[in-house]
């Protein structure tokens, strides 16, 4: 079929958003599809390069939207990033529009930002609109807010108010009430929806890998065990709980050691946090680092700690996944949805405190470092949950939910019937297959 993406954040080689943008507009070409993509203009020089490296891609047609007031850096993404999105979905249905009298689209796919609170304004276009799949109705448990600074405990109030009058929103409501058919991440973004648009929503987490990424299992490494959190340093990430954690585990296991690898505007406050604790001569702080070198840390710790409050799904989840090596994460948000009692240890939060979590949390990890025949099962289990996300099946699978709610919602569409993917034995079997 003829399918427009749009896909703001979009580049090889990285991860989160931007990699889900990439990963999903190359699958959707590779499956057969005749694809145009939308991208933020801060992404122009990445993709040149990727479609000068490989002749395959320059099959699919990249547009990039500007806005001529608001120039952009090269490899980044705007500052005050949410009002230029809200500005630059305007000028992409500008494109589109265009693009719609050329070509003659028979989907249209809203793919990133992959938020409940992100506009899109493509529902006006014509064809069929595809939402998603999209999270942000997470929220973290009040029990839990003990932990946050006074700035973090207001915007929770914030984003939860947010949350709640969604479907009023008026930058919003357009693209949900236009859509065809909306994916969510998790259940939690689902009970946001209800009436019409409960009717179209599906649930269907964005995360795939390919066959390539999938590691092996692995034998639990040497003393002294390592353990490991990869991401942004905000106040929702839950790192204060990991160190609060980590600070018990060493009473019981003094030689372990942390690594905290990302950056943010809770940076200063972690640090101070560790040297409070003397805890400094057992944490690593490292910046941003690139997807290689990240991999390569996966390689030589044993657990990552991922205490995420409200995030929709996690990539760097599935890539720990990838590479053996079993999940620390609590029973919130997308990783609860990733992370099986086969593949790593899901922490209950039960209305508890962050103190409380916290030394819930340290128990299970000495439990789990205890046993290195338990952790060797695991990364064996994480590996075969790995498999799970192979992304081919994962897209093919998506399209085929999505054209069922299409017909479903919107009468039956003989373009859809008419436009077969290249292996058409390969999509009926993807269309069978329920990934989990």
């Amino acid at each position: 079929m003829k399918l427009l993406i749009s896909a703001f954040s979009c580049a090889p080689h990285r991860g989160s958003e931007i990699g889900v943008g990439w990963n999903w507009s190359i699958e959707a070409h590779r499956l057969g599809h005749q694809v145009c993509v939308l991208v933020c203009p801060a992404h122009r020089d990445a993709i040149a390069a990727a479609v000068r490296a490989d002749a395959a891609l320059k099959e699919i047609r990249w547009a990039f939207p500007e806005l001529a007031y608001w120039p952009v850096e090269q490899g980044k993404e705007p500052k005050r990033s949410r009002p230029y999105n809200v500005l630059w979905q305007r000028a992409a249905l500008r494109a589109a529009r265009a693009l719609q009298r050329e070509v003659g689209f028979d989907v249209v796919h809203h793919l990133t930002w992959g938020g409940v609170r992100a506009p899109t304004f493509l529902g006006s276009l014509g064809p069929p609109l595809i939402i998603g799949p999209i999270g942000g109705g997470e929220t973290s448990p009040r029990s839990l807010r003990d932990g946050f600074r006074l700035k973090g405990r207001i915007l929770e109030s914030i984003r939860d108010l947010s949350n709640l009058t969604i479907r009023i929103n008026p930058l919003v409501r357009g693209g949900l009430a236009n859509a065809a058919a909306i994916f969510v991440k998790t259940p939690d973004t689902l009970r946001l929806m209800n009436g019409t648009l409960k009717k179209k929503t599906g649930v269907f987490l964005e995360l795939g890998i390919r066959q390539a990424e999938i590691g092996s299992p692995r034998t639990p490494h040497q003393t002294p065990p390592r353990l490991l959190y990869a991401g942004r340093l905000l106040y929702w990430k839950g790192v204060h709980i990991a160190i609060q954690a980590f600070s018990k585990i060493l009473i019981t296991i003094p030689s372990a050691r942390l690594t905290i690898v990302g950056s943010g505007p809770e940076e200063i406050k972690l640090k101070s946090d560790v040297i409070a604790r003397n805890l400094d001569s057992n944490v690593d702080f490292l910046p941003w680092l690139s997807q290689d070198e990240l991999f390569r840390l996966y390689d030589t710790h044993d657990l990552l700690l991922f205490p995420s409050l409200h995030d929709s799904s996690g990539g760097v989840v599935l890539e720990a996944l990838c590479h053996g090596m079993p999940v620390v994460c609590l029973d919130l948000g997308g990783p609860k949805e990733i992370v099986t009692p086969k593949s790593g240890v899901i922490i209950k939060i039960d209305g508890l405190n962050t103190a409380q979590l916290a030394s819930r949390m340290a128990d299970e990890i000495c439990k789990l470092l205890a046993s290195p025949a338990t952790l060797a099962t695991l990364s064996a289990g994480a590996i075969a949950r790995a498999h799970n996300f192979l992304l081919p099946v994962r897209v093919a699978q998506f399209y085929c939910e999505a054209k069922q709610f299409i017909e479903e919602r919107r009468g039956s569409r003989a373009d859809w019937a008419a436009q077969s993917l290249a292996d058409a034995s390969r999509w009926r079997s993807s269309c069978d297959r329920r990934i989990t």
